[in-house]
This record gives structure tokens, C-alpha cells and sequence, in this order.
């Protein structure tokens, strides 16, 4: 007669599988999330080769955050990454809203012909609906801050290497004027964009406070500065590298091509 398990037995061998499952299933989450993590880190970083290559191929000048557009069956307004810009109105100067699904084609952005696929605009970890993953940075020379009342140098002369100035044109909408590369002074240490979710892909959400090297302790800005890989945010730099960050790790003059006017 064949010996079969005992109740009893069963019943460890299901509490150590449980066991087993409770200890593997975080470890394999944590690794699911440093791929994902991996895969976006590499998209930043072919963004980061594709704006070298507008820099080659446009007289050592940054791509534009925003520029005039005149391709037809879009809005006048062309961003730096593609999206559709036509799945909602004009906003705060800006066309579209893409965190929200695109309703009708794809405007490309002005790096677009330097990527090899619409894929690299987004992260593993991101919404679905989200149609972008990214904001350049938006600090630039022509915004208010409380933080010029405590620096008056700063004022005017605070700026990112995509958006050194705005300008707000007759429709409505805002484009942007660019930095030369040589005005750079430390690129590994200038950001020049990060995870994000917001309407469109371009953000300065921590110029307008008073602050240098400690951020604001507002959970409205922490969320803004976009959690998507366990607490922090991948990074893009002047000079191309990725690397990631957390909200308390932020400092003010990362945000500036300048860094002289924090002395």
C-alpha cells in the first residue's frame, strides 16, 4: 500500500511555499522595477545623443523648448519632443496636453528625426495614456522669482540650455530662444530634463521659490519632480549622462546654464 502525505504535512509544505512566495515575490518586483528603470534610463539617454546631433547640425545651438510651426494640420506651435498637440486647446501658451491620449496624429518635435523610434519618448513605468514621459527644463531669463529679491544677479540671468528666453506670440503661445553650447559652464552639471507629468513637456516648477540648495518642502513640488521609479527620477545632463535623483538631492544651480551668479 502506498504511503500518501498526512494532512499535517500538507499543510507545511503549503505554509513554506507561502513563505518562499512572501520573500521572492518583493525581490521580484524590485527587479521588475530596476528594468523598467534601465529601459527608461536608456531612452533618456538616446534623447540626451539626439539633441548632441540638432547641436552638431545646428551651429552649436540647443534645440528650442518651443518654436513656431507652420506644418500643416497642426497647432503654430512645435515642441521639442513630438506629440499631439491637437487634443487640446491653447492653455497657459501652450497647445495640447500630452498626458492625455493623442486623438489625431503626432506633430513631430524638433529632435524627432534624430530618434529611432517614437518609443523612446516614453517610460516602461508611465501611465499608459501618458503620451510623453519627459520635461525639459524650463527655468529661463525672462520668469519672476522671490529668489531674485535674496540674489538680484540671478535675475535675468538664470536660464536652461533649452529655454534661455520665452517670448509670447501674437496667437497666444509661447516659443523659445536657446542657449549656445558654449555658454555652458559646467554641462555635467546643467539638467536638461527629467520624468514628468505634466500638459506639456517642459517644466520649471521650482524657479519661481526662493531657495539654493534646499527645495521647497511641498509635496505639490515633490510629486511634480515625477516618482515614476521608486522615489526618484531619472535625470538627463549637458553633457549626456543619466543618472537618478531625489527631490531633496535637487539643487539650484543645476537648474542654470550659468553658475556664476551663485557665488
Amino acid at each position: 500500500m502506498k504511503k500518501a502525505f498526512t494532512l499535517i504535512e500538507l499543510l507545511v509544505v503549503i505554509a513554506i511555499i507561502a513563505i518562499l512566495a512572501a520573500i521572492l515575490f518583493p525581490v521580484f518586483a524590485q527587479a521588475k522595477a530596476s528594468a523598467k528603470q534601465a529601459v527608461c534610463s536608456s531612452n533618456m539617454r538616446q534623447l540626451g545623443m539626439a539633441g548632441q546631433l540638432y547641436l552638431n547640425d545646428n551651429d552649436d545651438m540647443w534645440f528650442p523648448a518651443f518654436t513656431n510651426s507652420s506644418q500643416a494640420g497642426f497647432a503654430p506651435q512645435q515642441s521639442w519632443l513630438g506629440y499631439d498637440n491637437n487634443n487640446g486647446p491653447l492653455s497657459n501658451a501652450y497647445y495640447g496636453d500630452d498626458d492625455k491620449a493623442a486623438t489625431g496624429p503626432v506633430q513631430p518635435g524638433i529632435i524627432d528625426s534624430y530618434l529611432k523610434s517614437e518609443g523612446v519618448k516614453k517610460c516602461p513605468s508611465m501611465p499608459g495614456v501618458w503620451q510623453l514621459a519627459y520635461a525639459i527644463n524650463g527655468f529661463t531669463s525672462t520668469k519672476p522669482s522671490a529668489y531674485y529679491i535674496t540674489n538680484p544677479s540671478a535675475q535675468g540671468n538664470e536660464y536652461s540650455p533649452c529655454d534661455k528666453s520665452e517670448r509670447i506670440m501674437p496667437g497666444g503661445y509661447t516659443i523659445s530662444l536657446a542657449a549656445n553650447n558654449s555658454e555652458l559652464e559646467e554641462p555635467s552639471s546643467t539638467l536638461v530634463m527629467w520624468e514628468h507629468e505634466a500638459a506639456v513637456p517642459l517644466c520649471n516648477f521650482l524657479q519661481p521659490f526662493d531657495w539654493v540648495d534646499s527645495p521647497p518642502d511641498i509635496q505639490s513640488l515633490r510629486d511634480h519632480f515625477h516618482f515614476l521609479h521608486r522615489d526618484g527620477s531619472n535625470t538627463l545632463w549637458g553633457d549626456t549622462h543619466v543618472r537618478r535623483l531625489v527631490y531633496t538631492q535637487l539643487r539650484r544651480p543645476m537648474f542654470s546654464v550659468r553658475k556664476d551668479i551663485f557665488n
